[in-house]
């Protein structure tokens, strides 16, 4: 008797299929992230956008960031602004910063969410994002609204990474902001982030 192979199943049919188990989906995405092949934009994006699972749509983002298409923007940008999981917001983030794009737009959203995300884990894809995003453009409302969340900030973890951003920027009038953090602040991480970022700030 024989016995026919069983055919492999591609990447993008284990991405788009429901049936599959949301784990296996999940790492698809991860696998195609390794890919930069532009063949797989248009599935990406209809995982990021329609995938019940925040795993799968957060790996979703993370590869379209890998894949660096200036197509991805919009799609990223809407689920920025509208995706309910703060993971998924946080990655999108992420990936926007580093797609070779026009970021104005993408700026202005990132400075508003920062001040409105309850979620902490976000905030910090968000603080770290504006830093990447503050240096392209040379940004003074990055800057501002980042000595903002370090001033105020509750967890440590945003403020951190918002000291460590205000030196990405080379954002001189937070200077003595981060001078202050980098003596007072009772969190060792942030204190460290913000030495750094003093002593980039003192170098220009």
């Amino acid at each position: 008797m024989l016995f026919k192979r069983k055919k492999k199943r591609s990447l993008t049919e284990l991405l788009l299929d429901r049936e599959v188990e949301y784990q296996m989906r999940s790492e698809a995405a991860l696998e195609i992230a390794t890919r930069k092949d532009a063949r797989f934009l248009e599935p990406l994006v209809h995982a990021l956008i329609n995938d019940p699972e925040p795993s799968v749509r957060m790996n979703s983002a993370y590869a379209l960031g890998e894949l660096g298409m200036r197509a991805a923007k919009q799609p990223l940008h809407k689920a920025l602004t509208s995706d309910g999981s703060e993971w998924v917001r946080g990655f999108c983030a992420t990936a926007l910063a580093g797609l070779d794009i026009d970021h104005v737009d993408v700026e202005k959203t990132l400075i508003e969410l920062l001040e409105t995300e309850i979620d902490s884990g976000a905030k910090r894809h968000f603080a770290h994002s504006l830093g990447i995003i503050g240096a392209k453009l040379d940004s003074k409302k990055s800057g501002e609204v980042l000595v903002s969340a370090l001033m105020a900030e509750l967890d440590p973890g945003v403020r951190a990474d918002a000291a460590e951003a205000i030196g990405e920027i080379s954002y001189i009038d937070g200077l003595e902001v981060v001078s202050n953090a980098a003596k007072n602040d009772i969190d060792g991480e942030v204190r460290r982030q913000a030495m750094n970022a003093q002593r980039k700030l003192e170098l220009i």
